[in-house]
């Protein structure tokens, strides 16, 4: 068992969740002696910092608030990542997620249980109850399974090996060797590190959690979220073909076939198969939700999956940078 666990968190202007992030943190089981956190800020002006920082006086628990000028994700871990000491395993945290009380030890737990060949272990983005519709459609597209969840992530209940986490977590010293995320990625920076963890021979591990994210965007910046989504994924595959799924390229060719069948005398065939989307994704939604919510995601599912087959057929015909380590010196463990 890792004897100390860092929490990187980054934040930009996060104040209104804070408060219940924070309050999770600090309920969580572990000892706290064994909590290290750092809040990596990108120029919040909403008084985050100072949250953070009265809440780590009040607490007792080690960190402190480092700034990300960049203001963006992959350089937010690698600042994180850059300050952890020796010895520590690295947890990220997102600043408007509520954590379970067993969240951090059940991490540390999968890694003991699952091994040293286990180099990345995380949980399912599942949503907290959204207040207003768009954000309880975009919250649906986290589990539904015709949106970004695979079957039974709601149902999860022992850990189990996968291909990608939300939240991931690395044991000491693994991010560092890897030389960190590639801090060029502006979307699906997760995905090109887990490539690197599987070439290197690692394999990933989601855990069951009662974490709850509290969904931040709309549907047209979720659309525009997606569009960059699968750009960057494309530039993942393109770095890492043998990471290429029949998955990625299904949506590529309903795309091209349901044009082509527009131009056809059997454009019926694009009516049926609508119609036959809109009540898989009613017979497959959440029921707790209202129908409303299942008839907007019928509605809007397509327009995040045509965004990201966009994005993806744009960067499918864009050469990647070659990878240049962020993180040049690895502490020695």
């Amino acid at each position: 068992m890792f004897e100390r666990a860092t929490l990187i968190m980054p934040m930009r202007n996060e104040a209104a969740f804070l408060p219940e992030t924070l309050a999770s943190i600090e309920a969580q089981t572990i000892d706290r002696s064994r909590l290290r956190l750092y809040a990596i800020d990108g120029d919040s002006d909403d008084g985050s910092a100072d949250i953070v920082r009265a809440w780590l006086a009040k607490t007792g628990i080690a960190g402190s608030v480092l700034p990300n000028p960049q203001r963006r994700i992959p350089a937010a871990l690698n600042i994180g990542a850059r300050a952890a000491e020796d010895g520590e395993a690295l947890v990220r945290l997102d600043a408007h997620t509520t954590y379970g009380p067993t969240y951090v030890a059940d991490v540390l737990a999968a890694f003991e249980r699952f091994g040293p060949t286990t180099g990345c272990v995380g949980c399912a983005q599942v949503p907290a109850p959204a207040h207003d519709f768009e954000r309880a459609v975009v919250g649906e597209l986290l589990t539904h399974p015709l949106g970004l969840a695979r079957l039974g992530v709601r149902d999860l209940r022992a850990p189990v090996e996968v291909e990608t986490v939300y939240l991931g977590s690395w044991p000491p010293g693994l991010l560092q060797r890897l030389g960190g995320f590639d801090e060029r990625w502006r979307a699906n920076e997760d995905s090109e590190l887990e490539a690197r963890l599987r070439d290197a021979g690692y394999t990933l591990v989601m855990v069951p959690s009662t974490n709850r994210y509290h969904v931040n965007r709309g549907i047209f910046a979720t659309i525009r979220q997606w569009g960059a989504y699968g750009f960057w994924r494309a530039q993942t595959t393109r770095r890492f073909p043998h990471e290429l799924r029949a998955r990625h390229a299904i949506p590529i060719v309903l795309l091209i076939g349901a044009l082509w069948l527009l131009f056809t005398p059997w454009r019926w065939i694009d009516a049926a198969l609508a119609l036959a989307y809109v009540a898989a994704v009613l017979a497959l939604h959440d029921r707790r939700l209202p129908l409303a919510v299942g008839l907007g995601c019928a509605v809007t599912f397509p327009l995040f999956q045509i965004a990201w087959t966009i994005g993806l057929i744009r960067g499918l015909f864009v050469r990647p940078p070659a990878f240049v380590p962020a993180i040049t010196a690895a502490p020695t463990t």
